[in-house]
């Protein structure tokens, strides 16, 4: 699972977590599997975080998320047996061994790689990695690994995953975390599935460490990312439209054929000053109001918080 910083990944892992250590429904397939499948079972969980503390964090994260604390098994990063938990290292393989948990996290994957190697290299990536395919078929443990993506620009899928993308063909399967460009919606997109079809993609918000499911759509990281940057390319002519309508209205109130006449001379165009404007307005730094009536009426635009016209 890879995705951008700030878009829940964490949290995302925590409530996979849960819900295997409960037994309950997870978020990842609500409403699309049959009551009588969830047999309230809670399976054993275990976790390495390289990143967050346990006692601090994570073990409030996974209650809030519903987990049966009595089914999570970690070592947190304070023990000084932390340093030895490598995916290709004996530590690791004995507390599968002990623990035979049905699902075992990393996060992220650069504090597992062992630190003589180089994560961009290949056949040194797939060496490291390989043990974790053995460790699965005999203990019947399913491992999910979390991984940041890179800062690029139009790129998606494969070419989004930081440091190795080479991760990618060692997985069965791939998702990928990113951001929608609706405030406080975030994508879980499965790109990659060897064993069955793709699921679709989920969208949900985080509201108090709890993921919180919106909905489905059939859109896939490469269309969130293409809006996005498409979005992106408009931004800067919508903010310099938005800089000139702030400060054309400094003096106070001027009438919207002057303001938008003097856009034009300043070679802003009329959808970047559309957008501005709806934009000032949803913010409240703006108001628009009219006075008179038919052909004659007239059309007036200050800043709101200035104006000493009624709307």
């Amino acid at each position: 699972m890879a995705g951008d910083g700030g878009t829940g990944k964490t949290t995302i892992w925590c409530a996979i977590a849960a819900a295997v250590s409960s037994g309950k429904e997870c978020f990842m397939v609500q409403n699309m599997i049959p009551p009588e499948w969830h047999d309230g079972q809670g399976r054993k969980v275990m976790f390495f975080s390289s990143e967050d503390s346990y006692e601090y964090t994570l073990k409030r994260r996974l209650r809030k998320n519903g987990a049966n604390l009595d089914n999570i098994v970690t070592l947190p990063i304070s023990d000084k047996r932390f340093r030895y938990i490598k995916f290709n290292n004996d530590y690791l393989k004995k507390l599968l061994e002990d623990h035979k948990p049905d699902l075992c996290i990393f996060d992220p994957i650069q504090g597992f790689v062992p630190e003589n190697i180089k994560m961009g290299d290949r056949n040194a990536m797939r060496s490291v990695m390989t043990p974790l395919i053995g460790f699965g078929e005999e203990l019947g443990t399913t491992f999910l690994i979390a991984m940041h993506t890179n800062k690029q620009s139009g790129v998606w899928g494969r070419k989004r995953m930081a440091d190795s993308s080479d991760v990618w063909d060692v997985s069965r399967s791939v998702l990928m975390v990113g951001e929608t460009e609706s405030k406080g919606i975030h994508y879980l997109s499965h790109e990659k599935s060897n064993l069955a079809i793709q699921g679709k993609t989920i969208l949900y918000r985080i509201n108090d460490e709890v993921i919180e499911f919106v909905g489905y759509t059939d859109k896939k990281d490469r269309d969130f990312i293409k809006e996005s940057d498409f979005n992106a390319k408009k931004s800067p002519a919508r903010d310099e439209a938005k800089e000139f309508i702030l400060e054309f209205l400094e003096d106070g109130e001027k009438p919207v054929a002057e303001l938008d006449e003097t856009a034009k001379a300043m070679s802003i165009s009329a959808n970047a000053l559309k957008n501005a404007k709806f934009e000032l307005k949803a913010d409240g730094k703006i108001k628009t109001w009219g006075l008179g009536y038919g052909a004659n009426k007239k059309w007036l635009i200050s800043l709101k918080d200035t104006s000493k016209t009624n709307e």
